[in-house]
């Protein structure tokens, strides 16, 4: 994608973290300079366009301007919506960042080392994906290596004093240790650097007795521009073997783009879901019935839509691209599909599975996801953008409510130890069997130490999230 082409974003994301770290903003147009208090103008968007809106009180219950920092008014605005089972905040997607997520993501590049760890066990750590071209990846870390140094220190246990060690090291130039398979250990010394995302980590072809599987590890939902190409060859090539089960590997998939999940869908579904109900939008009565404050009313959607105010993309949005059908692309014809998810499975990955499953029924292998159903319409306001949950997404069944994630058909516990395509890894051995492959064509199985579910470091440069560009 071109840095200075016209977008406008819909995200839904789970962690606040963008992908860019490292990546400044271009100085932008402050849309609000009319207003007199930044507070207020972010208060005004928030109470029109928020999902929940009618459990925001009025300006002069709520008092945005007694916040000296935005971030604290909208930390306190997302804390108002509770879940009826738990009675904790429901709210946990909505935020407030300083640009960088949506540069990131329509520039396509990133800045960093390129690898990300998980804790196998309470005190071990082991690498669980590596981005190709990135210094990682140039340096040969593979996934299944053990992390067993971090600039001298080699103690690690699950907890905010590891993760902050990992994030410094991550961030500057830094010396590893790894262990290898087979026992071979190996020193790097590493910076995090700029290069392009390629978020396909591994693609296979496998041949059981002439079934073919296809196999496709992805983590970003990035521009569709940005991965089609990559994408059609892999879709070529699966129909031209005679593919007719495939297995997505999501496992640590945050989300994306929505057409790049859009794109998807139309590949994998089946040729008669044609034409008919991919998902629908549903927003609060303020968007349905074009009833905005003065503020929202005034807004222009400066950069994006220069002619335009915020109030006229949100009405389009909730008529015109209120719902989504399913336009087939490619050949692919599978009578088995997969889905390999776990908590970090977040929104446009949910969102795939979902609107398939009225269609194909596709099946779960993993760990309950995330849950997050919902989505955001980015607002800049000056330097800082506004993601405040702003609608819902339902598939063709009315199915849309998994705020509490998704429960997988099969329950498996992910391991760390093993890399990409390898039939010890439990997750793709059990989405195998699952369909019908014979355990005795995999061969046996390694033992691996676990003590812990296994669950992944949480970094500041990891973004998760669902992205829609502009529509028109």
């Amino acid at each position: 994608m071109q840095p200075n082409q016209p977008f406008r974003w819909l995200i839904t994301c789970f962690l606040f973290a963008a992908i860019l770290s490292s990546c400044k903003k271009n100085d932008r147009t402050d849309t609000q300079r009319v207003w007199p208090n930044i507070n207020d103008s972010i208060f005004a968007a928030f109470k029109d366009i928020y999902l929940w809106t009618d459990v925001i009180p009025d300006s002069a219950t709520f008092k945005p301007e007694s916040y000296a920092k935005p971030q604290d008014m909208f930390s306190a605005l997302t804390k108002i919506k509770k879940n009826n089972t738990s009675g904790k905040a429901l709210d946990k997607y909505s935020f407030l960042d300083d640009g960088t997520t949506s540069r990131a993501l329509q520039e396509g590049q990133v800045g960093n080392v390129g690898f990300e760890v998980g804790y196998q066990t309470d005190s071990t750590l082991f690498v669980i994906y590596v981005y190709p071209g990135s210094p990682a990846d140039k340096a040969g870390i593979k996934r299944g290596w053990q992390l067993t140094s971090v600039n001298g220190i080699s103690s690690f246990q699950v907890g905010q004093a590891t993760d902050n060690l990992l994030n410094i090291a991550f961030s500057t130039n830094s010396a590893y240790t790894f262990l290898k398979p087979g026992n071979n250990t190996q020193n790097l010394t590493l910076a995090p650097a700029n290069y392009s995302l390629n978020p396909i980590l591994y693609a296979n072809t496998f041949n059981f007795n002439g079934t073919k599987v296809g196999y496709i590890v992805f983590n970003n939902f990035v521009a569709l521009n940005d991965v089609k190409p990559k994408f059609d060859s892999l879709f070529n090539a699966f129909s031209q073997a005679g593919v007719t089960r495939m297995i997505m590997d999501l496992r640590y998939n945050g989300g994306g783009l929505l057409e790049t999940a859009e794109y998807l869908a139309n590949n994998l579904a089946p040729a008669n879901a044609n034409n008919t109900v991919m998902y629908t939008q549903s927003f609060n009565n303020n968007v349905n019935t074009n009833q905005y404050s003065y503020i929202f009313r005034n807004m222009k959607a400066l950069p994006y839509y220069p002619t335009r105010y915020w109030y006229d993309i949100f009405r389009q949005e909730s008529t015109t691209y209120k719902t989504t059908s399913f336009k087939k692309q490619g050949s692919l014809a599978l009578t088995n599909l997969s889905f390999l998810v776990t908590y970090s499975t977040v929104s446009a990955s949910e969102l795939l599975y979902n609107v398939l499953k009225p269609t194909m029924q596709p099946r779960l292998i993993g760990t309950t996801t995330y849950g997050k159903p919902v989505g955001f319409i980015n607002i800049p306001f000056g330097q800082y953008d506004m993601y405040a949950v702003c609608f819902q997404t339902f598939n063709a069944n009315g199915e849309g409510s998994y705020f509490d994630g998704i429960a997988p058909n099969i329950t498996v516990t992910d391991d760390y130890t093993n890399n990409w395509g390898s039939f010890n890894d439990p997750m793709l051995r059990t989405a195998l069997t699952d369909m019908g492959i014979p355990v005795s064509q995999l061969g046996r199985v390694a033992n691996v130490t676990t003590t812990r579910k296994a669950v992944i470091h949480q970094g500041i440069d990891r973004f998760q999230g669902m992205i829609q560009t502009n529509r028109n």
